[in-house]
C-alpha cells in the first residue's frame, strides 16, 4: 500500500523516489484555494502545488483548502489555461486583487472546465496524476527486477 498524506484535504506523495519522478515529468497545474467554506478564491497556477498552499497558508485567516485543480504536461500549458480562465473572470468582472476572485468554489470549478474546454488544453485531475507518477515507479522496479 502507498503511503499517503492527506494536506488541503488532497492526498500528497510521500516516498522520496515518487517525489523524484513526479519533478522529472514536470508537471504543472491550475487551481482554486481558498479559506474552508470558499470565498474568496486564489486562481493561479504552480508546479509544487502542496510547498505553494505552505506559502499561502500564514497570510489566510482560515486553513487553506483545495476547491478544484487540474494537472497539465507542464507549466506552460497550465499557464495558457490560467490565463484563459482569468480572462473568463475578468469578463465577468470577479477579481478582487492579484489572483483572488470573488466566486464559489462550484463557480471556480466551472470557469476551470470551461476554460479547459475553449483553450483545448489537455488535462487530468489530482487522482490521475498521483496515478501517472506510480505507474512510472512501478515500471521502474518491474524493469530493474528484469535487469537483475
Amino acid at each position: 500500500m502507498q503511503k499517503t498524506e492527506i494536506a488541503y484535504g488532497f492526498p500528497w506523495l510521500q516516498s522520496k523516489p515518487e517525489r523524484a519522478i513526479f519533478l522529472e515529468l514536470g508537471f504543472a497545474c491550475v487551481y482554486a484555494v481558498g479559506p474552508i467554506g470558499g470565498r474568496p478564491l486564489r486562481i493561479a497556477w504552480a508546479k509544487q502545488l502542496r510547498e505553494k498552499l505552505a506559502e499561502l497558508q500564514p497570510g489566510c485567516w482560515k486553513e487553506l483548502q483545495i476547491h478544484d485543480v487540474v494537472w497539465t504536461a507542464g507549466d506552460m500549458l497550465a499557464v495558457r489555461l490560467l490565463n484563459e480562465a482569468a480572462a473568463l473572470l475578468d469578463k465577468a468582472k470577479r477579481r478582487l486583487t492579484g489572483d483572488w476572485y470573488d466566486v464559489t468554489p462550484e463557480f471556480a470549478q466551472q470557469i476551470l472546465r470551461f476554460a479547459t474546454d475553449k483553450s483545448g488544453v489537455p488535462t487530468f485531475t489530482h487522482a490521475e496524476m498521483l496515478d501517472k507518477v506510480r505507474a512510472v515507479r512501478r515500471s521502474r522496479i518491474e524493469a530493474a527486477v528484469r535487469n537483475a
